[in-house]
């Protein structure tokens, strides 16, 4: 082999690393103050060190046997992932070999390209392996089915999808790791305790009576086992109120369990006011934008006429119609309508906007708070005795509509 030769594939390498280095680096975007997910920074800083080592063979190969073989000279190409080699020098050029000399091949293959027997055999026999990698190093061999000279273009996409992907999986893995808290910060992990442990009541509640008396966690099961919601509630909205109520109970367990009791219960509110919102409009709604231009849909809710109208131009979330009335976004949007639909009375929307600052309050916090039981029964009765008012007026759901049923034309998860 020529200088000459080692030196027309450096630059068709340094050609190729070039393209591949354009496409990772704009798949992979950082923000404008340079961060990103790491994942993301860890890729970048690989591709940054592109050229990596090469090793070239070029085998003749017999397109009248191996008919899915396109071109009579392929290429098979070994990139060492784990080191840069900018400069020259970077590409180890084996010259061209016959396919037909299987032994001259493997030996060929084995010594420089790091492949196993086994392997090597199964791929002289056919010439159908396309590509190996090895997890332990950061070495992956690429052969093409065709002469990548004369298809450069295909060869950048091959590199991208086979060996570069099979690296980056590896580099995604390591930057999932991130950074070590517990061993700069010296944290110590908590103690795995045994079910024993775990299910001892709570010594918070030994001050409270009739738990200081002896009491077990019965009581707490008593004290919220007649709050119920009526069955025209939505199953999503009673399916919330039920983890509140579990919450409850299991405060025996963790005091700290009361105060998401009542974070629950304020949440339940807020679900069934909006599924209330949306059971008015039925099985199948039209949106409407600004421009007047439609689109019939299922059952919606909340985030997902916020994701479709972010996602699609000329969309406004806040210009948004629903058969016809403005989208009722917010909270005080929301009740005003409930109160002009006859639902509820001037003063059950103040008590619904009582639940729903409670709510707000939750789930902002700058710190944590601590409640007794007491707190998270009386959240429980107060929300129920809402809810069970919101749905008293409409007709129980049955069958399949607690589920969403997408029309023809859009799927909110499909970026069109």
């Amino acid at each position: 082999m020529s200088m000459n030769e080692v030196s027309e594939w450096a630059d068709f390498f340094n050609r190729m690393f070039g393209e591949a280095r354009k496409a990772i680096m704009k798949q992979y975007k950082l923000e404008k103050d340079g961060s990103g997910a790491p994942e993301s920074l860890s890729i970048r800083e690989a591709v940054a060190n592109f050229p990596c080592p090469v090793r070239i063979a070029e085998i003749k190969i017999d397109t009248k046997k191996h008919k899915h073989i396109e071109d009579e000279v392929c290429q098979i190409v070994r990139y060492d992932f784990s080191r840069s080699s900018a400069g020259e020098g970077f590409v180890q050029y084996y010259g061209l070999i016959d396919g037909k000399q299987s032994n001259e091949l493997k030996e060929l293959l084995v010594k420089n390209f790091d492949l196993n027997e086994d392997f090597c055999e199964d791929f002289c026999r056919d010439f159908r392996t396309i590509g190996w990698c090895d997890n332990e190093t950061s070495y992956y061999a690429q052969f093409s089915l065709y002469n990548i000279r004369k298809n450069f273009e295909k060869f950048v996409f091959d590199f991208l999808f086979h060996a570069f992907s099979c690296f980056a999986q590896k580099i995604v893995q390591e930057s999932k790791k991130g950074f070590d808290w517990n061993s700069n910060f010296n944290l110590k992990p908590n103690l795995v305790l045994p079910i024993s442990e775990l299910t001892k009541m709570d010594k918070t509640l030994s001050v409270f009576p009739p738990f200081s008396k002896g009491a077990g966690i019965e009581i707490l099961q008593k004290d919220i086992c007649d709050i119920q919601l009526i069955s025209s509630v939505h199953e999503d909205v009673k399916r919330v109120f039920r983890h509140a109520k579990d919450l409850h109970v299991y405060g025996f367990f963790c005091y700290d369990f009361f105060a998401i009791a009542q974070h629950y219960a304020y949440l339940a509110l807020e679900s069934a006011i909006k599924n209330r919102y949306y059971q008015s409009f039925g099985q199948e709604v039209t949106l409407e934008n600004r421009k007047g231009e439609t689109i019939r849909i299922g059952r919606v809710d909340h985030q997902m006429l916020i994701d479709f109208c972010r996602r699609r131009r000329g969309w406004n979330v806040h210009a948004l119609k629903i058969n016809g009335e403005k989208f009722a976004l917010g909270t005080g949007e929301l009740l005003n309508w409930l109160v002009r639909r006859g639902v509820i009375t001037m003063w059950e929307r103040k008590q619904c906007n009582k639940g729903m600052r409670l709510r707000h309050l939750m789930s902002h916090l700058t710190r944590s708070y601590v409640f007794p039981p007491s707190y998270s029964v009386q959240a429980l009765e107060f929300v129920a005795d809402i809810i069970n008012k919101l749905y008293s007026t409409s007709e129980p759901r049955t069958g399949d509509n607690s589920k969403p049923v997408f029309p023809v034309d859009f799927s909110p998860w499909r970026t069109r």
